[in-house]
């Protein structure tokens, strides 16, 4: 299955995103794990990732200025694995039943027969006493 194209920003997209936020974090909200309506500001010193937001980057037009946040490592992080891969799992399974792509079957099998109970000891164990002479001795 081909990969979707990714929209990347320019570096003169990044350096204005970076200019506009005072080299704060400039994620707001929910999304990045923040309270509704409230933004990180956390310096950008020890590290600044540009995330695509509101739109995703696979949407053509999705690297301008406009949808390029300067973000911290943790809000990136957080918005990465709680909102951006979740929501592209589901795309790709909507996509797949859409166009009728359906999960392998797999093999079922009730195991083995079960074997019958063993009857072949007709005669009680004894018990060996003195089995290995030399030892007992």
């Amino acid at each position: 299955m081909a990969r979707s194209r990714r929209y990347e920003f320019s570096k003169q997209t990044k350096r204005e995103a970076l200019q506009r936020s005072g080299k704060l974090c400039e994620a707001v909200g929910s999304v990045y794990g923040l309270p509704p309506g409230q933004r990180c500001n956390a310096p950008l010193d020890s590290g600044v990732e540009f995330d695509h937001y509101p739109a995703p980057a696979t949407d053509k037009g999705s690297d301008t200025l406009e949808n390029c946040v300067a973000t911290c490592k943790t809000c990136h992080r957080f918005k990465t694995s709680t909102f951006d891969v979740p929501v592209q799992a589901k795309t790709k399974r909507v996509n797949d039943r859409h166009n009728g792509i359906r999960k392998a079957p797999t093999m079922r099998s009730a195991g083995f027969a079960k074997a019958p109970k063993q009857r072949s000891a007709t005669r009680p164990l004894k018990k060996r006493v003195g089995y290995f002479p030399e030892i007992s001795q």
